[in-house]
């Protein structure tokens, strides 16, 4: 049972939520004629924008077997599972808040596959940090292009060298698995002995879901996973611009998917409304699109990146998870209760 306090604290996170979503649409709105906005839309080629929905799919399929990688040494899950799951979370983070998606990964992929939330984690968390290198890797390609001096960049410098230290430490964590629990041991010493063999026990599982760190061709295969991934997201956005007849710089894709990864960083609503549209609109205007179209394309893209696939993945989903979580429901317990055994 949740405390006193917490509902309310809840209650202010998800208001403040859909406070800056509000703003962000505000602000959003407001720069723009709405008649001319719905002309720049009704003059968009829907033929090329439903192009969109495959490559979604396809990314959603690329991240599922990205994570199939890294759950290898843990267990060879089916990719039915793994797309299950990351569809599942894709669909909670479209339609409730706080990025919930993310625990509704790790909880089915653990169930599915009958082992620790703790070792699922860390492949969740490795996938996350695999997206954040490749983004930072495609800001140092675009700064040139927009002419932005890296030397000065000192927040992006400061995010580049705190991801390549946490990735740095996996590897080494993987590399080392008793690290991970000789240090948790030392760290809890004040706690109880039945506390301290929960969170070492923990810390082990989480150490053994970095295994995949230990085998270069796994990591190669993530990294090849992950650039052809980008590479769809990129075509995603271009497909974006040739549906409603815009002529930017090669680079625009690349632009675009920065400012709308950045914007998605912001707390708001399910479905990141306000700041995902705020971000791409900015983002076109800065390379010379008129306010109306780019506010178009804005609208359009992240219509077709969330509303397909969100209602059917809700057909797909819920049935899916019911059925995981009927499968061995007491399976997890031995593994998730070492404190109270």
């Amino acid at each position: 049972m949740s405390s006193p306090g917490s509902m309310p604290r809840h209650r202010v996170f998800v208001g403040l939520g859909f406070a800056l979503s509000g703003i962000a649409l505000y602000y959003f709105l407001r720069r723009v004629d709405g008649q001319q906005l719905l002309a720049a839309l009704g003059s968009a080629n829907l033929w090329i924008l439903s192009l969109c929905v495959l490559t979604k799919g396809a990314v959603l399929s690329l991240n599922a077997t990205r994570t199939r990688i890294l759950l290898l040494p843990l267990r060879r899950y089916r990719f039915s599972e793994s797309f299950l799951a990351w569809l599942s979370g894709y669909v909670t983070d479209n339609l409730l808040p706080f990025r919930l998606g993310e625990l509704v990964r790790i909880d089915l992929l653990a169930r599915a596959g009958r082992i620790s939330r703790s070792s699922t984690a860390a492949v969740v968390g490795l996938d996350r940090l695999v997206d954040l290198m490749s983004l930072l890797m495609l800001a140092a390609i675009a700064a040139p292009l927009l002419a932005i001096d890296l030397g000065r960049a000192d927040r992006l410098l400061m995010i580049a060298s705190i991801v390549f230290a946490c990735l740095a430490t996996a590897v080494w964590l993987a590399t080392h698995p008793s690290a991970i629990s000789s240090v948790v041991a030392v760290l809890v010493r004040p706690l109880s002995a039945k506390a301290q063999a929960w969170l070492v026990d923990k810390a082990q599982r989480f150490s053994e879901g970095l295994g995949a760190l230990r085998s270069r061709s796994m990591i190669l295969s993530v990294i090849g996973i992950t650039l052809v991934t980008r590479a769809i997201g990129l075509l995603t956005i271009q497909c974006w611009l040739w549906a409603f007849g815009l002529s930017l710089p090669l680079y625009a894709p690349v632009v675009v998917l920065l400012f709308v990864s950045a914007g998605v960083m912001i707390p708001s609503s399910p479905g990141f409304i306000g700041t995902y549209h705020v971000a791409c609109a900015y983002a076109l205007e800065l390379m010379g699109a008129a306010p109306e179209v780019a506010a178009s394309v804005a609208i359009a893209g992240h219509f077709m990146a969330t509303v397909p696939w969100t209602i059917a993945g809700l057909f797909v989903t819920l049935p899916g998870i019911r059925r995981v979580w009927r499968q061995e429901r007491q399976s997890l317990r031995p593994v998730e209760q070492v404190a109270s055994t």
